[in-house]
């Protein structure tokens, strides 16, 4: 009878019979779970971050919501949803049209989002009389509440009157007048010139 030596470093060769007489099975892999591990935490990390983005981004944002935008360009961050009375909420959505449609009359700042439904979100400032702002003067920089004793700020809002009317700010020290139609709004801004 012939005995099988065992391999170098005592396992015995794959299908070589042990000192028993039965073949030795193949030995498995530690790691085989991770086959079915790695696919699982795809989907669940990836309908985490699309949830993520449904909720706190702008795919279910509609009028009357508010938002934090830092940076009104293609380049900026995704804007975020806020809470109406959070300090960093700086716009309100007045409308939310399809992509290529035009916001209503009026002075609205806009923010195109593209990818499986493309849409349009319209904004208009999200302030109150007496608050003051930081780069409201820019053409791309998010608006940020400042205090009126700040140095940087480039903006007060001296009147906010509940109609598309730019007549409601005579009278008033305003040197702008921004005119929404949608919800009818018009703002009596001193700026710094």
């Amino acid at each position: 009878m012939t005995t099988s030596q065992p391999a170098p470093g005592g396992q015995m060769p794959v299908g070589q019979p042990d000192a028993s007489g039965q073949p030795a099975a193949p030995k498995k892999s530690k790691l085989g779970w991770l086959r079915f591990a790695i696919p699982v935490l795809v989907v669940v990390i990836g309908g985490g971050l699309f949830l993520f983005n449904h909720f706190s981004g702008t795919g279910n944002a509609q009028a009357g919501e508010c938002l934090s935008v830092t940076e009104f360009s293609r380049t900026a961050d995704d804007p975020k949803k806020a809470d109406c009375g959070a300090q960093e909420a700086n716009v309100k959505i007045a409308a939310r049209v399809g992509g290529d449609e035009a916001c209503p009359e009026g002075d609205y700042d806009s923010i195109s989002m593209s990818g499986r439904i493309s849409y349009k979100l319209c904004l208009l400032p999200n302030v109150k009389q007496g608050d003051c702002l930081k780069g409201y003067l820019s053409k791309t920089a998010g608006y940020q509440k400042v205090a009126c004793t700040d140095p940087a700020k480039d903006a007060e809002l001296v009147k906010i009157a509940n109609a598309a009317d730019q007549a409601s700010c005579e009278g008033t020290e305003a040197t702008r007048v921004a005119v929404y139609s949608t919800p009818p709004t018009t703002i009596c801004i001193k700026a710094a010139e």
